[in-house]
């Protein structure tokens, strides 16, 4: 729908895209896809270098393709030379823990909108640039400015043009032909126009030449999801899940990457070793092995470990964890993410995973692999690596592509993602390809011109021009829509299993320009003779700030499952269920049953279903003290062409290897209430099911007089010893408190942190920012509201914006 100028959600002063912290109204937008929640890292001890076998040896577009290769249809656009960088640096960045971390944030009351780039900051290369393609364009960009804490500025504070409001004459009009078509199919008068408006509809771009095979995920298929998400469709609501049996993973209590003392872990993204032909979890001499992104609560902590199982056991409590990948010298400053794994032909294990150098206070992400011996005793029923060997960087952009760290860095401003990171392998015809999160570069790059591309909007003409006008009105949205640029990459190996190089690389499978700026954790899956292209993204990484805003207030969280599938591997993808939305949130981020990073994978012995595994729990405790983030139970999707459909099938935590025991449906609920458990907050005004509401208000008996938004909060003395001599206030509810000017976040000392909700953007809460106060706290002799996991900001910069359910 569209949004009128007065209404426009608002700017603010640093980079106009900061922020997904902060949804509207009441509901916290989480900082989260934080793969390393604090401060700059450096690289660890193995430095590596991209393979010397990089660079592309096509002079074409070179869009290879698993078919034979002539089955590629030509890019309209081609590159005169595919150049990959022979350096490790020239890379990414985005926070990408995959997890919702800002759980004490809410929105503001008044309409406002925020990047939520998260920590998608940026990285200096030490090695070599890509060289730019003579074909290569920077459009000009809407910069936000110069990065500082991030600042909400009130709608009658901002500075009024008079070409916003005022109408537009005849002489104003020369539209084109396309454009008074398209006003026409919209029923929209041209006389109703502002001058401003006509402005910028001259300046669509209206050609539907594509730049290259990438399937475009457009704003109306944005939008398409946003509306499952709204509407709750079972057919791709994530199933509500029985909070009561969710447990922490036992086997992960374990010794820690970074410190090397035995600690309780969380863990987060984690996938299977796979048979790279078929994506079918592989049986290793008895055993099920799957690796995952673990570490220590609250830390900045990431680090990737080996895990085992007896094959075919379901029993969430016997999975083991072999020890880190890479051992116990780990550090904050060379962090390891996301990938997949396969087994080679000697039985080795080759990992392809992500590198990730935040020495410069960014993520700097590398595709890399490593190849693993593993020692099997299966008297003892244990698993342990044995050697580890050829550890390189594969690839880190080409510029042409996908873009490059130092193109990143040139232009960002504090706004802008990047990303080269979560490799999946798939074999096809003997030769291995890696599908991968990327953004795109030269040839079809992000910019102020991507925002007036008719083709990124998609849908009816009414609907693309509603869509248009309300982004262009909007100095947010527009900020989004000019850097949003995230991309499905893919690129082809040497047929050296164990020390692989890059062979080709080829145009994106999918690109969303204007519309998100993150697609994460791709995932390919053959079957029935086509390519099923899977990836999870946040809608608050996307330009439709009214969207994510609504699910966030309806919901409690904006996260989803994307799909597409194509009859070739290269090229050819459409979107499933028509806007490319499979699931979608069900459930508010801070609930003990919250889930994220999907990864689905095939079935055996079936050949229309998935098995889809995530995890559980957002990470930094953000539904409660001792509840750290755990393997969610595993539910099946149904598969029919281009159609999919969440089945009422679930199996304990923790299972990838679907069999006839896994099957567990005490595992799931059939209302939310179910997925509820007791304290977890949730605003009344947020939901419209009567039985939840009387389920939330009898369990913790809630007298109705004090659940009004006018209802001043009752405080009581109390005494805690962890703070010595300091006076505690504790609330008897907590309360939503709204920020009347900047104000630092601060730690016990009273003196301001650098990072809060895992960065150092977020270390000043703007102006008119709503968060959850938990009580209040002296602090040498100041009143301080605390705020989750340690943290404090000054009473007197607050007022109260009502008490929380």
């Amino acid at each position: 729908m569209s949004i009128s100028k007065k209404d426009s959600l608002l700017t603010f002063i640093s980079a106009a895209t900061l922020l997904g912290m902060f949804a509207t109204t009441n509901q916290a937008v989480h900082a989260d896809t934080i793969k390393t929640p604090l401060v700059a890292k450096s690289q660890n001890e193995n430095k590596q270098t991209v393979a010397a076998g990089q660079t592309a040896k096509d002079d074409k577009a070179a869009t290879t393709t698993n078919q034979p290769e002539n089955d590629q249809p030509k890019a309209e656009a081609t590159k005169d030379k595919v150049e990959t960088t022979k350096t490790a640096d020239n890379n990414q960045t985005t926070t990408k823990n995959t997890q919702t971390q800002a759980n004490n944030t809410v929105a503001p009351t008044t309409p406002q909108t925020t990047k939520t780039n998260d920590s998608k900051d940026s990285k200096k290369t030490t090695d070599k640039d890509t060289k730019k393609n003579q074909q290569e364009v920077q459009p000009t960009q809407t910069t936000p400015v110069e990065q500082e804490p991030t600042v909400f500025v009130p709608q009658s504070e901002l500075p009024t043009d008079d070409s916003t409001t005022e109408k537009a004459t005849k002489t104003d009009y020369q539209l084109s032909e396309e454009a008074l078509k398209v006003l026409k199919e919209a029923e929209i008068n041209v006389d109703s126009l502002t001058k401003d408006q006509v402005a910028k509809i001259k300046k669509i771009n209206f050609d539907d030449t594509k730049a290259n095979t990438a399937a475009k995920w457009t704003y109306s298929q944005y939008t398409g999801v946003a509306n499952k998400m709204l509407k709750q469709d079972e057919r791709y609501r994530i199933p509500y899940f029985n909070a009561k049996k969710i447990k922490n993973m036992g086997g992960i209590t374990t010794k820690d990457a970074q410190t090397g003392k035995v600690a309780d872990l969380e863990i987060w993204d984690s996938w299977p070793v796979q048979d790279a032909k078929t994506g079918k979890v592989v049986n290793y001499k008895g055993f099920q092995l799957a690796v995952a992104m673990m570490g220590i609560p609250q830390q900045d902590d990431s680090h990737i470990y080996l895990l085992y199982n007896k094959y075919g056991d379901n029993n969430f409590d016997n999975w083991k964890t072999a020890g880190p990948i890479f051992g116990y010298k780990g550090t904050p400053q060379a962090q390891e993410w996301s990938g997949s794994a396969t087994v080679n032909k000697d039985g080795s294990i080759q990992l392809f995973y992500t590198d990730v150098d935040t020495r410069e206070g960014t993520n700097n992400q590398k595709i890399s692999t490593v190849n693993l011996v593993l020692k099997v005793d299966k008297k003892k029923g244990t698993v342990k690596i044995a050697k580890r060997r050829y550890r390189h960087v594969l690839f880190t952009g080409d510029g042409y592509y996908y873009q490059t760290y130092k193109q990143w860095k040139d232009k960002n401003k504090g706004a802008d993602n990047i990303a080269m990171r979560d490799a999946h392998v798939i074999s096809v015809k003997g030769r291995r390809y890696l599908v991968f999160e990327a953004s795109t570069g030269s040839q079809d790059y992000q910019g102020e011109d991507q925002v007036y591309k008719w083709q990124n909007y998609g849908g009816t003409e009414k609907e693309a021009i509603e869509n248009f006008l309300k982004i262009t009105s909007n100095a947010d949205m527009t900020s989004r829509a000019t850097w949003a640029n995230a991309a499905i990459g893919i690129i082809r190996l040497s047929k050296n299993e164990n020390n692989p190089k890059v062979d080709k690389v080829m145009p994106p499978l999918v690109s969303s320009l204007m519309v998100s700026d993150e697609i994460e954790r791709a995932n390919l899956i053959p079957m029935n003779g086509k390519y099923y292209l899977f990836a999870t993204t946040r809608l608050n990484r996307g330009t439709g700030d009214d969207l994510w805003q609504a699910a966030d207030q309806k919901i409690g969280d904006n996260v989803a499952m994307l799909g597409w599938v194509s009859d070739h591997l290269t090229y050819g993808y459409k979107p499933l269920n028509d806007d490319a939305g499979v699931l979608v949130a069900s459930v508010p981020f801070n609930w003990r049953t919250s889930t994220y990073s999907y990864y689905p994978v095939p079935v055996k012995g079936s050949n229309d279903e998935l098995l889809v595994n995530s995890y559980m729990t957002n990470r930094g405790f953000a539904a409660g003290a001792g509840k750290r983030s755990t393997l969610a139970p595993s539910f099946l999707i149904k598969v029919n062409g281009d159609k999919t459909y969440v089945e009422n099938v679930a199996t304990n935590q923790g299972v990838w290897d679907y069999n006839k025991n896994s099957k567990n449906n005490s595992m799931i609920v059939s209302t939310i209430k179910g997925a509820h458990l007791d304290g977890e907050p949730i605003d009344k005004s947020q939901w419209n099911n009567v039985s939840l509401v009387s389920h939330i208000e009898k369990t913790k008996k809630i007298n109705k007089n004090k659940a009004t938004a006018n209802t001043k909060a009752k405080v009581k003395k109390v005494t805690n010893k962890k703070f010595a001599n300091k006076s505690i206030l504790k609330l008897t509810a907590p309360v939503k408190i709204t920020a009347i000017r900047r104000t630092p976040v601060v730690g016990k000392d009273g003196k301001q942190v650098k990072t809060y909700m895992g960065s150092k953007k977020y270390n000043v809460i703007g102006k008119n920012i709503t968060v959850n106060g938990l009580g209040t706290q002296k602090i040498n002799g100041k009143t301080y509201y605390i705020l989750q996991n340690g943290y404090y900001v000054l009473a007197k910069d607050f007022k109260l914006a009502g008490t929380l359910v």
